[in-house]
């Protein structure tokens, strides 16, 4: 059995959830244990200045690697200085996926990089602004994760699984 498929019991089955920031870290933890659950995730690798590799690869690699242990996940690439790209994302991945039932938006809390978490919460209010009615934005604000990523990823999803609020 895959690491990625011992995570979770499948009770997330078909739910369509998006995942900004998938690709590294806390993101790309949540985003296992979401498909580990059963869920469709839409994997967004999000390009910023300052991020020195290509998120659409990324995103595109790790579903890949998903669909590989038989996985639910599609890749998406959003730029956080483009509100664009994020005002229309949830209609896209609609067409693809189904209607986004959850939104997970990680905001970075990198030393000296406030402009980018600025950038993240100016993006994470534009999305949640586009997301269907009844659909749940949920921010998982690194600054406030003391506990690890691995440890927040995976309160995360339980949360979810068990229909709690999310605290970080």
């Amino acid at each position: 059995m895959s690491h990625a498929a011992s995570y979770a019991p499948r009770s997330l089955e078909g739910r369509v959830v998006l995942v900004v920031d998938a690709t590294t870290g806390i993101g790309r933890i949540v985003t296992i244990r979401l498909c580990a659950a059963g869920a469709r995730v839409a994997v967004v690798g999000t390009a910023h200045r300052g991020r020195g590799d290509d998120a659409a690869t990324n995103a595109a690699f790790l579903c890949k690697e998903l669909a590989e242990i038989g996985m639910s996940a599609l890749p998406y690439r959003a730029d956080i200085e483009r509100a664009d790209t994020f005002r229309t994302l949830p209609g896209q991945i609609a067409a693809d996926l189904g209607p986004v039932a959850v939104c997970v938006v990680v905001i970075p809390a990198e030393p000296g990089a406030e402009e980018i978490t600025a950038a993240f919460r100016s993006m994470s209010e534009v999305i949640g602004a586009a997301l269907p009615p009844g659909a749940r934005l949920i921010e998982i604000d690194m600054a406030d994760c003391a506990g690890g990523h691995e440890e927040a990823a995976h309160g995360l999803v339980d949360q979810l699984l068990h229909r709690r609020p999310h605290t970080c």
